[in-house]
């Protein structure tokens, strides 16, 4: 299957004008700018054991959807642990990121982001994101994969989707890249399937009430690296931001486009202390790694579909420690050809408009990949 052209589908920017403005995600009020020196595990951020989402008994895995439950209305993070997925595939996509990114800028710049229709591929340093007080975009750069015909596994997926149809691009200097990261992929995909399961069980939905919209879902990866920043320069590894299309400049208050809309993240955080998660008191506190734990947190499709009872939460990347940080966050979407519309109406109007999942994720990569469009040393690689 080939990549469309930009002409095929013109999409209008409508997700988030009105939703994110009215303040119905994250918090809204930020009342520091520097993270509180406290540890995750003061009761903010919790740790769940989710061994039992495989459990045969019912109420082993109500038990799990519960502590879930909890998770997603107060805090919208929480980490897991004992989820089966082998550490050797997750340090392997680590390794595998490393030589992408010590490729040289010629040969990343071969499959630029911004060339792709459906936005896979290289992004470089400060290609995406919103610009900091120094006017660059985020200090971070990334390869992005995501479902098409080869990661699909239904043959009955007819890519009806007209925003997100096309096929990813690999690094041609790299054997194996692209069969380790498939094979991340496909297992990712297959723990998220479960966890989906779960989180209806924690809405108090039967588990399978999401399995017609994720037959093929539209997953997306990445593998990022963030070189070390000066707290003073200005730059942000990452600007704050909701999973997503829209994000609160934490200094001006400012709501501007960002990615990723979608059910949940799966974050592989590496092992540089960076990531910081906005309370809803309003104040950010570091969500350090945590051995053998990956994070999750809500996505606004998941907000959405919840209606506001599950917080998809503010966060951002600073990386001030004086090393290279890398990570791979594993994006769980539904069927990019699902409609989004709020499920737990609680007797009151929804409060967000339907709209498509690729169709939001589409709208949302063009936000995020825009500033590029001020860089001259990139405009001269658009094709």
């Amino acid at each position: 299957m080939g990549y469309l052209t930009t002409e095929s589908v013109n999409p209008v920017p409508e997700w988030g004008k009105s939703q994110k403005a009215g303040g119905n995600y994250g918090t809204t009020t930020i009342l520091s700018e520097h993270a509180l020196e406290i540890s995750a595990n003061s009761n903010s951020i919790p740790v769940i054991d989710v061994s039992n989402i495989f459990s045969p008994i019912l109420e082993a895995r109500k038990a799990v959807a519960a502590e879930i439950r909890e998770a997603c209305i107060n805090v919208g993070f929480f980490y897991v642990q004992n989820h089966g997925i082998p550490q050797e595939l997750v340090d392997g996509v680590f390794e595998w990121g490393k030589k992408f990114f010590d490729l040289s800028f010629e040969e990343k710049m071969e499959i630029y982001i911004d060339n792709i229709y459906h936005y896979r591929g290289y992004t470089p340093l400060y290609g995406a994101g919103t610009a900091g007080s120094d006017g660059k975009g985020n200090a971070n750069e990334a390869f992005d994969w995501g479902h098409d015909s080869k990661l699909n596994d239904d043959p009955e997926d007819l890519f009806l989707d007209p925003y997100m149809r096309g096929e990813n691009p690999w690094p041609k200097q790299l054997p194996g890249f692209e069969a380790h990261l498939s094979e991340y992929y496909h297992t990712m995909r297959a723990f998220c399937r479960v966890m989906a399961r779960n989180i209806a069980l924690s809405l108090g939905l039967q588990e399978s009430h999401f399995d017609s919209v994720l037959t093929h879902p539209g997953c997306s990866a990445l593998v990022a690296h963030y070189p070390p920043q000066e707290p003073k320069s200005g730059n942000l590894g990452l600007s704050a931001h909701t999973d997503a299309e829209c994000k609160e400049n934490f200094r001006s208050n400012k709501r501007e486009l960002m990615p990723r809309l979608l059910v949940f993240t799966i974050l592989a955080a590496g092992e540089v202390r960076a990531l910081e998660v906005m309370r809803r008191d309003g104040y950010w506190i570091s969500a350090p790694p945590k051995k053998d734990c990956f994070i999750i947190n809500v996505g606004d499709q998941l907000q959405a579909w919840s209606n506001d009872l599950y917080v998809s939460t503010l966060h951002r990347v600073l990386n001030y420690s004086g090393q290279e940080r890398y990570s791979v966050p594993f994006f769980f979407s539904a069927n990019y050809e699902t409609v989004i519309e709020a499920l737990m109406k609680d007797g009151h109007v929804a409060s967000h408009s339907p709209l498509t999942a690729g169709q939001m994720y589409k709208e949302t990569m063009i936000g995020f990949h825009k500033i590029a469009d001020t860089i001259p040393e990139l405009v001269k690689y658009r094709k």
